[in-house]
């Protein structure tokens, strides 16, 4: 499982400086869809958990500035603390949240869990994270993760699904909400 992480944040601190390039496109078409279903608002406190050089920020265009960036990558959130110098970048591994449980209104994970050793061990943290009010936005590749699989993850990690739907782009998306609230 180590080496698999270690291979991911080699990777992403290896594409750090040109990641924007090759995916702002992409990622700005899911977070158009993601966001027409939700509502966001000044005084939520929300997680992007893989959130790398910022480009959610960047789709945000800092209207907010509650917002959290966590990734295991160093150079990725280098690249997005040279984007947006006042913002919240924090390294650390999605298994190990460093943060307090019940923090976050939102927490947003967009096109991450096909990197991640155990998706388990992550959607158990980001649920620790979580109000019991707050909303999980996952995305997903559809190649690697079907609606069943999501489903069966999202129900072992104790979350209600309120939406799922295909994106335009390769992804599957998912709004859900903690069950035991």
């Amino acid at each position: 499982m180590k080496d698999k992480k270690y291979e991911v944040r080699r990777r992403y601190d290896a594409t750090a400086t040109f990641y924007d390039k090759r995916y702002l496109d992409i990622q700005m078409t899911k977070y158009n869809e993601i966001f027409s279903e939700i509502d966001i608002n000044d005084s939520e406190i929300i997680l992007d958990v893989g959130g790398g050089t910022g480009l959610l920020l960047d789709f945000m265009e800092n209207k907010l500035s509650n917002i959290f960036c966590c990734d295991i990558s160093f150079n990725m959130l280098k690249e997005g603390k040279n984007k947006h110098k006042t913002s919240h970048f924090v390294c650390a591994d999605s298994d190990q949240l460093p943060f307090r449980e019940n923090r976050f209104s939102k927490i947003i994970c967009v096109s991450v869990i096909q990197n991640i050793p155990n998706p388990q061990i992550t959607l158990r943290e980001i649920y620790s994270s979580l109000r019991c009010d707050g909303i999980l936005i996952l995305t997903a590749l559809t190649k690697l993760f079907s609606d069943s699989k999501i489903k069966e993850m999202l129900h072992k990690a104790r979350f209600s699904i309120l939406k799922l739907w295909l994106l335009s782009i390769e992804d599957l998306s998912v709004i859900a909400k903690k069950k035991d609230c």
